[in-house]
């Protein structure tokens, strides 16, 4: 009963690691100035996420990933929703095709 309860409250807390891989409409230094402006920031502190990596694909300069972590869906709520399209494409982010990966521990031991 006891591990039931820790998994259902671990479950709720779950902590995702988004990774998406995209092109770029402008150069990877001006992306990286919109993804570390204090307005950019301020919305991600809100929606309880953190970047943890921004790079540039070293055999295509106009290819990007970013590595997100937050709350279990939240990011790919936001770039599944054709709605935040706008605001996604405001960055330089290319919106399609984005290659979004997901990742959660479910481990209690790790």
């Amino acid at each position: 009963m006891r591990c039931a309860l820790i998994s259902k409250i671990f479950n709720l807390m779950a902590t995702e690691i988004t990774v998406l891989d995209f092109k770029l409409s402008n150069t990877f230094e001006e992306y990286c100035t919109h993804m570390k402006a204090p307005e950019q920031q301020a919305m991600f502190k809100e929606m309880g996420v953190k970047t943890f990596y921004i790079g540039q694909c070293k055999d295509d300069p106009q290819r990007a990933t970013v590595m997100f972590e937050g709350p279990e869906n939240v990011l790919f709520d936001i770039f599944t929703n054709p709605e935040t399209k706008p605001i996604v494409e405001a960055s330089g982010h290319i919106y399609e095709p984005t290659k979004i990966t997901r990742w959660v521990n479910t481990c209690p031991n790790c």
